[in-house]
């Protein structure tokens, strides 16, 4: 009952400067009757996390650091606080995409015919995956007893310190790696029939010199895609 409105809080986030984002729908649940949304933004070794969880209550809970700041039981029907969480999802997703553009538009030195047609291939490829996994989405909406399991993780990863765009959806792990030498790398892993992350060796995987902005918007439609399913509703 005390404490900042939880509408100030959220007015108060912003992803703007973070270094590290994490977005998650329910990821690692230990109860599996329970709906949770999670956001986190790192910037200079500090987080600020919010945890919207969906059980027998609807409750809303705000981090700083692994701090509680806010903890606050929510009435299902308050669609103000819904609109403000979906908001902070879409922001920070925005923002992790936009981060990455200038990377996508410099040119790569060195290129080759080569490796224009590999990149044709492999863009193909990486779009009917892509467009597999947008119909699983488009028919979750239609089964409101699915439980979309996914996450985006982007920015400098803390404990490496490599730039990446992670996407777990499905059966699926996404990686793009934005490396220093402006090439872009990306890796997919099909975790079917195995817990995330289990599987060992790569599905796909290619160097990106020449037609970056082209993968890059297919894994952006693909993000766009997933943030209008996770709403919260």
């Amino acid at each position: 009952m005390f404490g900042k409105d939880p509408k100030e809080l959220f007015l108060a986030f912003n992803p703007m400067g973070s270094n590290w984002r994490v977005v998650t729908w329910n990821f690692d649940l230990e109860d599996p009757s329970v709906r949770r949304w999670t956001i986190e933004v790192h910037a200079h070794e500090k987080a600020k996390i919010i945890h919207w969880e969906r059980g027998q209550n609807e409750e809303l809970r705000f981090f700083e650091g692994t701090s509680l700041a806010r903890k606050r039981r929510i009435p299902l029907n308050d669609e103000e606080l819904k609109a403000l969480m979906n908001l902070s999802i879409h922001s920070t997703l925005k923002y992790g995409i936009e981060t990455n553009h200038e990377f996508m538009v410099t040119p790569v030195p060195g290129a080759t015919t080569q490796d224009i047609q590999n990149e044709t291939k492999s863009l193909l490829w990486i779009q009917a995956t892509f467009e597999t996994l947008t119909r699983a989405l488009d028919g979750m909406k239609a089964r409101r007893d699915l439980i979309l399991t996914a996450a985006c993780f982007s920015g400098k990863v803390p404990e490496s310190g490599e730039d990446v765009l992670r996407i777990i959806a499905f059966n699926l792990d996404i990686f793009f790696y934005m490396r220093t030498d402006f090439t872009l790398q990306i890796v997919v892993f099909d975790d079917k029939n195995l817990g995330h992350g289990e599987a060992k060796s790569p599905t796909f995987q290619q160097i990106i010199k020449v037609t970056k902005p082209q993968f890059y918007d297919e894994i952006t439609k693909l993000l766009h895609k997933l943030a209008q399913v996770g709403e919260i509703s």
